[in-house]
């Protein structure tokens, strides 16, 4: 559907000029936000929850986002509408915190309010010891393994809960746990004075230990229990056992419990409970409590995989986390009802102590998967206050818009989309907004603490510094490291993302969003969806139109989205890969709470596997590769200068020679572009043409990219099945972003560029360039009704798709 649009985007450059980038140097971030939603359509209600750092008024009201790139080397292109709503105002802010820290909260324990005596105890895998701890080295940092923010000096002098009930603004109740100088303790507070019984040597990290405290109401004593039951039969050997004894007087039953934090007062204005503190990072199974003062007998027995039945009648709480993995329950299996939930999207279906070996898949066997990982810096939902609304009016065309907000620092965009109504299209063209991919790499700090690794981006210097100073908002996706230097796995929309806004960083959402810049440019109406909706109704969501338009950098992906594109081209859909590094990870939302994408593309091997059962890791480990379904497969990194296409033979073929038509650069074009040391249009992360990697045998490979800059990260798919090789190195480069086009049965199409820069090109020249002329070449035609014929036998070619053996990395000779 095209339409004349040259008066409306001219109409846009009044709009550009007043909310346009230039003017004043912005030196600081004072508002942060999120929305309940991001994926809404007309008629729903979005709420929008915001932070004034410091306190103070903003002004709000919503745009239209046309270009929302704000800060790269076509900053004087962005464009937004002021589109009218009824919340546009001025209003009085105040500062909201994130109350990080994940937990089990168990609301019913009526079953321990009468206990006595008692024993309490659970294995532990610690992984954060603070008196180990140290800063990252953000002078000189390793650009090989780089390290990332996190809120360890924020915590340095906090204990870690193992399970307790305790208020840790009253100091009352009892809490066994691991004090700052990682020492493994019991405490008591009745409101007044702490009184504790502590080991006297350390804990070790990384490591398994079974940890108990019993407690003899009768004489007031206190004795704590260490046992600890290293995985390597080497460390088996020095490992240790430690009890230490003490009175404490009487302990009071009363409040809720929790495994991994207590309560401490106070959570955000919209949360249930009270906000996690002194919080555990590591793994914790089999929490247990006895009502009785047990012997060494019966602690072995009590720290049993199974509890042996001559201990059974003792047991009065057992919580298996093995049970219900996939839900947030804590089912208790001692009979006595008092199941608690997750809280903050801790990791489950990960191993225990007692995993045997015998599978890397959860399900097979859960109760080898019966550990929870928990972290003082996971957060789900923020639970802020709303402070104004907006229900989206009928006739609202589909859009990425913004609620945006102003107090004299940086503007805040809280960005959502609008899509059309459930079973419905508005136009023939869908761009496929990339929400999982934003969520992986929501809040990314490397921007922060290597910025010589990205020298080709425009990286935002105050959000680089907001991140140092606000430490626990880079805290998520799957790009940033928990404070004990592991990978998060989640990525949630429900807290405030620095990066999915214009001002983030030009590498996911505002490169694409010069996608609808180009389309406005054009005149061609689109509609928005996105992954969460995909993922939601399926592909039928994408049978619904001609052209689906990817995104700049679709890397993190569902196998069931995957699965959705063979069928919609195999159907007759048009397919219009339009950047590079895509359908790369295999992830998936969460089983229960919406919002979230979970990726384990860090995790070890034996938990690789997604909390709702899908293989995780590399998409090629899920059986799929992407040469048959694109033509391209991932090639490589850049970051140190892009560079421009060549044509080769195949874009003379009349299959394809449509593509160029009305291009004037010669054979070389795309030299320009959005990368900052050298513009291109191949550039950032590069997609090749494989002919072993399934690609259709009538495909075409229509140009390659020019030698690449000497700083190349090589990305190789094979039997291993990944490889990386850092140049300048001995050997050529593999990497390489191809052009590919292919036609699919009943008339569909595919075309792949190969490079994430390709779209930010076409707005050189105010989008007068080959690669512009190209895009639309292959958007006219994709939207053209007329199918694509079938090709002729001479075009089907004889590939070599024998899989290729791991190659190995040669390292550059030594120079006399």
């Amino acid at each position: 559907m095209l339409h004349s649009s040259r008066p409306y985007f001219l109409a846009l450059l009044f709009v550009i000029l007043i909310v346009g980038s230039a003017g004043a140097q912005i030196t600081e971030r004072s508002l942060a936000g999120y929305s309940s939603d991001m994926t809404v359509r007309p008629g729903d209600t979005v709420e929008f929850k915001v932070s004034v750092i410091g306190g103070g008024a903003y002004t709000a009201d919503l745009v239209r986002l046309i270009n929302g790139d704000s800060h790269s080397r076509y900053a004087d292109q962005f464009a937004v509408m002021p589109v009218a709503a009824d919340f546009a105002g001025k209003y009085d802010g105040s500062e909201q915190p994130l109350n990080l820290g994940s937990y089990v909260h168990v609301a019913n324990v009526g079953a321990l309010d009468d206990l006595q005596s008692f024993t309490v105890g659970a294995w532990i895998f610690p992984s954060f010891d603070p008196t180990a701890y140290e800063p990252p080295n953000l002078e000189n940092p390793d650009p090989f393994y780089p390290p990332t923010l996190n809120i360890a000096p924020l915590i340095l002098d906090a204990g870690q809960t193992i399970v307790a009930r305790y208020d840790a603004a009253g100091q009352t109740g009892w809490a066994l746990r691991i004090d700052a100088e990682f020492h493994l303790e019991f405490v008591v507070g009745d409101g007044a004075k702490l009184r504790r019984v502590t080991l006297p040597e350390p804990l070790k990290s990384w490591d398994w230990a079974h940890v108990a405290a019993s407690y003899d109401a009768d004489t007031g004593e206190v004795t704590v229990h260490l046992r600890e039951v290293p995985y390597a039969p080497g460390d088996q050997l020095t490992a240790r056992t430690l009890s230490a004894a003490g009175n404490i007087g009487k302990v009071k039953q009363a409040g809720p419990l929790r495994i991994a934090a207590v309560r401490g007062g106070p959570g955000a204005t919209e949360a249930e409970l009270e906000r996690p503190v002194d919080v555990f990072t590591g793994r914790i199974q089999d929490v247990r409590i006895a009502k009785d003062v047990l012997n060494a007998k019966a602690m072995v027995a009590f720290a049993a995989e199974v509890v042996p039945d001559s201990l059974a009648s003792s047991i009065v709480a057992d919580w298996d986390f093995g049970r219900g993995i996939e839900t947030l329950d804590i089912r208790d299996v001692s009979g006595n009802g008092q199941d608690g939930v997750v809280v903050n999207l801790a990791e489950r279906a990960v191993r225990g102590r007692f995993w045997d070996g015998s599978t890397v898949v959860w399900m097979d066997e859960p109760d080898d998967y019966d550990a929870i990982k928990f972290h003082v810096d996971d957060l789900y939902d923020a639970e802020w206050r709303t402070d104004f609304s907006y229900t989206v009016p009928d006739a609202m065309p589909s859009g990425i818009y913004a609620a945006r907000l102003e107090n004299g620092g940086q503007p805040e965009y809280i960005v959502f989309w609008v899509v059309p109504p459930k079973g419905k299209a508005n136009a023939d063209v869908a761009v496929w907004l990339s929400d999982y991919n934003y969520l992986a790499y929501s809040n990314i700090t490397l921007p922060s603490t290597v910025p010589g690794n990205y020298p080709g981006q425009k990286l935002n210097p105050v959000d680089a510094e907001f991140y140092k100073q606000q430490l626990t908002y880079g805290t998520g996706g799957v790009y940033n490291m928990h404070v004990d230097g592991t990978y998060f796995i989640y990525g949630s929309r429900l807290r405030p993302d620095l990066q999915m806004k214009p001002t983030g960083y030009v590498y996911n959402f505002p490169a694409d969003t010069h996608i609808t810049a180009f389309l406005e440019h054009e005149g061609i109406a689109y509609d928005i969806i996105s992954d969460e909706l995909v993922d939601a109704e399926g592909g039928d969501v994408l049978n619904r139109y001609r052209l689906v338009i990817s995104s700049t950098h679709h890397e993190y992906v569902t196998a069931q989205m995957f699965d959705d594109i063979a069928d919609y081209t195999e159907q007759g859909g048009r397919f219009f890969y339009i950047g590079g590094n895509g359908w790369f990870w295999s992830v998936d939302g969460h089983p229960v709470l919406p919002g979230v994408m979970e990726s384990r593309n860090f995790s070890d091997i034996g938990d690789r596997y997604l909390t709702s059962g899908q293989r995780g890791g590399l998409m090629v480990e899920t059986g799929r590769r992407t040469g048959p379904i694109f033509g391209n497969e991932m090639g490589g990194m850049i970051f140190h200068g892009s560079s421009p296409y060549r044509k080769l033979e195949a874009a003379d073929d009349p299959r394809a020679s449509w593509i160029f038509a009305d291009t004037d650069e010669g054979e070389v074009f795309g030299d320009y572009g959005i990368d900052r040391v050298h513009g291109g249009a191949a550039g950032f992360e590069i997609d090749r043409y494989n002919a072993g990697n399934g690609v259709p045998r009538h495909a075409l490979h229509l140009a390659t990219s020019e030698p690449l800059r000497k700083t190349i990260e090589d990305v190789k798919l094979s039997s291993m099945p990944l490889s990386i090789i850092y140049h300048p190195t001995k050997g050529e480069p593999w990497a390489q972003a191809d052009l590919v086009f292919f036609e699919t049965p009943n008339g569909g199409a595919m075309f792949s560029t190969g490079s994430i820069t390709w779209i930010s090109s076409t707005l050189d020249n105010d989008f007068d360039n080959d690669v512009a002329t190209i895009t639309r070449n292959v958007v006219r035609r994709f939207i053209d009704p007329a199918p694509f014929p079938n090709p002729a036998a001479d075009d089907v070619g004889v590939p070599d798709r024998a899989p290729r053996d791991p190659e190995y990395d040669v390292p550059i000779p030594p120079q006399e």
